[in-house]
């Protein structure tokens, strides 16, 4: 599947590491969320993808909700 930014085939896989922090003064006390995503980077352009799902997607959804309610 080609880059969804520049459309070159020249993409790799790398495992990464990411930690999600709600912006702002507010959420300085709402523990980050860790994440462990396998990146596909464009080797041309740069552009990234990756996603997040089980347990860090629905603490995600639940500190999301839980923060804007606040």
């Amino acid at each position: 599947m080609p880059c969804k930014s520049c459309h070159s085939h020249n993409r790799s896989v790398f495992p990464s590491e990411i930690c999600i922090h709600f912006p702002g003064v507010k959420h300085l006390n709402t523990p980050h969320v860790m994440v462990f995503p396998q990146l596909v980077v464009c080797l041309d352009c740069g552009f990234v993808e990756f996603s997040i799902h089980g347990a860090e997607l629905r603490r995600l959804i639940e500190d999301s909700a839980d923060n804007t309610a606040a």
